[in-house]
């Protein structure tokens, strides 16, 4: 993207002389003076500050420098506050780019908006107002603007030998190279004295490079911290922009409390008006199987709960294993169920012809009773929702060891569940520990009902300031890279 200083576009479009000025509406320049307003300048530092909020605007630009009548130029300033109000308030890209993305879509009273950003004493600041300004946004936007410069970029890594601390090997000293180009310390006497040496220190950056990439810190440098490694600037960037973007999609309130779920990023937040409150470790859905990125309201907790095993895993996932080993449901406490006079009727499981079950056979379920084997665990998350998809508990703990955590079939397995449910239960907490000692299914609604959103962010500012970046499980930023390059590539063509 080019860039300019601050008012000289306007400058720039006065070469089709200063009649333009006393022509055009008084919106934009002092038809007395011929000079610029003070919504003109606002107008141009708002253009600049949306490049900041890695919001193209170089279309915007183009439009403004490619006016050549009266008329043109003061549409031209029309068109481009109504596209800065439009991309700050509901991101530059459409939703449906996502095909994973299920918020409703907000609608955007440009009328209004207008309006209240052309009376307000500043536009600058009228404008920057649409923008998110949720803490993680902004200590996201604060790293974007630090991230290391491309001319700086030291040369990529090519080996393929898994190299562990310990081991002398030339190609150490570009590891070092590349670890302090991006802000690891790896460069001290050793990388001096003895470049080719994987020493301790080295190995400590390593784990560390490693923790702030979602990888396992085990200081071995295999595929997967090659490929962080060799990870561009351009890439880096193009990742950060797109999550802001992701950011400008959500809704700007959020709620004085509320959950905040980060789907690749493997996390469950709590945030209360103060702000960050609790983390929690999560398991997302698996790539086959993904987690939506949507909205839903909380409102029950059920302890104890039953399983009602979802259409796609009873065909999937069940029948498989019924048919390789019958004695499967039983030791799972499954139980077939029947459809009959409107009412579930259990049914004894030998009585299914389980390898004959057609997809169609919507009168037959499979439900598993509460206990150490439930899929749920102890405590599901109610939030009702068209995706199936909940917060629960799960007896495969096991599993939250794991650096990467797609795992599941789409819902979202919580660690400490117990502890955050006592949490969102405030004063009335006591009534979930009482359930919990008890085997019956019970339903305990909350003192309120709280949002939870479920958001494919990739990148966040941990509490200590350090950037987080994950893979994109889902391959869901794509699309999203793609048309943004395209967006750039298009308005570069008509430039030439």
């Amino acid at each position: 993207m080019f860039s300019w200083p601050l008012g000289s576009v306007f400058f720039a479009l006065l070469v089709l002389g200063s009649s333009i000025a006393s022509a055009a509406s008084g919106r934009w320049y002092d038809q007395t003076t011929g000079q610029v307003t003070e919504q003109a300048l606002g107008l141009y530092a708002a253009v600049v500050l949306a490049e900041r909020h890695a919001i193209d605007a170089d279309d915007l630009k183009l439009r403004l420098q490619q006016a050549q009548t009266v008329d043109a130029v003061d549409r031209a300033h029309d068109d481009v506050l109504d596209e800065l109000i439009s991309r700050f308030s509901l991101g530059q890209l459409p939703t449906s780019i996502d095909p994973l993305w299920h918020y409703p879509e907000r609608e955007l009273d440009l009328n209004l908006l207008r309006e209240r950003v052309l009376q307000a004493p500043s536009l600058l600041s009228a404008l920057e107002a649409l923008l998110p300004t949720h803490s993680d946004y902004l200590k996201l936007l604060e790293l974007y603007e630090q991230q290391p410069l491309a001319s700086q970029e030291p040369e990529k890594l090519e080996f393929t030998a898994l190299f562990r601390p310990g081991v002398v090997h030339t190609d150490i000293k570009l590891v070092r190279e590349r670890l302090d180009w991006l802000g690891y310390a790896a460069r001290d006497a050793v990388s001096d004295l003895a470049p080719r040496l994987y020493d301790e220190a080295l190995a400590e950056q390593v784990r560390l490079f490693q923790s702030d990439h979602g990888l396992e810190t085990d200081a071995i440098i295999g595929p997967d911290s090659l490929s962080w490694l060799n990870y561009s600037a351009s890439d880096r960037q193009k990742l950060l922009a797109v999550v802001l973007e992701r950011w400008r999609w959500l809704p700007r309130d959020l709620g004085e409390e509320y959950l905040l779920v980060s789907i690749p990023g493997f996390e469950v937040r709590y945030f209360t008006k103060g702000g960050l409150a609790e983390r929690h470790s999560s398991i997302s859905g698996r790539p086959s199987r993904p987690t939506r990125s949507f909205m839903a309201n909380l409102e029950h907790f059920v302890v104890n709960p039953t399983w009602t095993v979802p259409r796609r895993i009873l065909m999937r996932d069940i029948v498989p294993k019924i048919s390789a080993d019958f004695s499967y449901l039983e030791n799972q406490n499954m139980q077939a169920q029947r459809l009959i006079d409107g009412h579930w009727v259990d049914v004894a499981n030998t009585s299914i012809d389980w390898e004959s079950l057609s997809w169609d056979d919507q009168d037959l379920r499979l439900v598993q009773a509460p206990g150490q084997k439930n899929a749920l665990g102890q405590i599901k998350f109610h939030m009702p929702n068209s995706h199936a998809i909940y917060l629960h508990d799960t007896p495969s703990k096991e599993l939250f060891s794991e650096a990467s955590r797609a795992y599941s079939s789409g819902c979202i397995r919580v660690e400490g569940v117990a502890d955050l449910a006592r949490t969102l239960m405030h004063e009335s907490a006591g009534q979930l520990d009482a359930l919990l000692t008890q085997d019956e299914t019970k339903w305990l609604r909350l003192p309120k009902a709280i949002p939870v959103y479920l958001f494919y962010n990739r990148a966040w500012v941990d509490s200590d300031g350090r950037l987080q970046l994950r893979d994109d499980v889902y391959k869901a930023d794509r699309q999203l890279i793609a048309s943004i390059e395209s967006k750039l590539k298009n308005t570069q063509l008509v430039q030439r």
